[in-house]
């Protein structure tokens, strides 16, 4: 089957607090490649200012939330969307992610790949640290995850497996959806071209005896749902080694705060907070979810 990109590809964006000119430069740059953008803001303190931006593109739906309900719960109302107005896949976005002018092109050649593709995701460049994630030999290969950012989303596959788990709400969240998409039967490409610029954080490698160390400099809101995070999804689906890597995962965050970081009090405490709550959740076997 040949996919028309102005009819069965749309793209969903979730929004919070945007820089105006770096959305700016996203929207001009993805517009022209598809029929329908579809944006849905978490609540931003900047929303008129949005409004007034959007005013001037003709493709643009958007779902206004009234506060931040998380990255999980804006991705599924994207994503209902899609399927709601028959979209096949949707091309999910970060704020600040900018396209080449054949992105769309470029990774649409993978649809008729297999027919139990879920996720066709690109390589990803972030502006701080270089290439993020797995490398690319050949023009593409099967990996177990990808982050959201830039990657083609089956709707389909999004339905069968009960969309994304909203008590997640911003830190692993694609990398749990990724597991379940793949326990589905469906499978997760990375594609070599096209590249996306992104800024994942605020990354940057610092040094720890003879080794260099990456430091993310997340607030302490973060630092909840990254520790929450580490253990939740390996208790929530009983992954015991990934659930020892995550508490390890925990103690190196907050070694790293402790050595790197500033306001270390805060984010520590906010660590230790998440890593609690989500034992607990993570025990309860996931009630939370959804």
């Amino acid at each position: 089957m040949q996919y028309s990109v102005k009819k069965s590809i749309y793209v969903g964006i979730v929004t919070f607090n945007p820089e105006l000119t770096r959305l700016q430069e996203n929207l001009s740059a993805i517009s022209p490649q598809v029929e329908r953008i579809v944006i849905c803001d978490n609540g931003s303190t900047n929303f008129k200012n949005i409004q007034s931006l959007l005013e001037n593109y003709s493709n643009i739906t958007v779902l206004s939330l009234q506060t931040n309900s998380g990255i999980a719960h804006a991705l599924n109302q994207l994503m209902y969307f899609g399927m709601k107005h028959d979209y096949d896949w949707m091309l999910a976005l970060d704020q600040d992610s900018v396209c080449s002018d054949d992105y769309l092109r470029k990774l649409q050649r993978f649809i008729d790949f297999s027919h139990n593709i879920g996720i066709i995701a690109p390589t990803i460049i972030d502006r701080n640290i270089g290439s993020v994630g797995h490398e690319v030999a050949h023009e593409y290969r099967f990996v177990r995850t990808c982050i959201t950012s830039g990657a083609l989303y089956r709707i389909d596959s999004w339905s069968k497996v009960d969309g994304y788990d909203e008590s997640m709400f911003i830190d692993s969240v694609d990398f749990e959806y990724c597991y379940r998409i793949r326990k589905a039967g469906f499978k997760i490409l990375l594609a070599k071209q096209p590249r996306l610029l992104q800024e994942v954080g605020h990354s940057e490698y610092r040094r720890f005896l003879f080794f260099k160390v990456l430091v993310n400099n997340h607030s302490a809101f973060r630092k909840f749902y990254i520790a929450r995070n580490n253990v939740y999804f390996p208790l929530k689906h009983h992954l015991s080694l990934f659930f020892i890597r995550g508490v390890l995962r925990n103690i190196l965050l907050l070694l790293k705060i402790t050595l790197y970081e500033t306001d270390k009090k805060k984010k520590i405490k906010s660590s230790i907070s998440g890593w609690r709550e989500g034992m607990r959740a993570g025990l309860e076997g996931g009630k939370n979810a959804h």
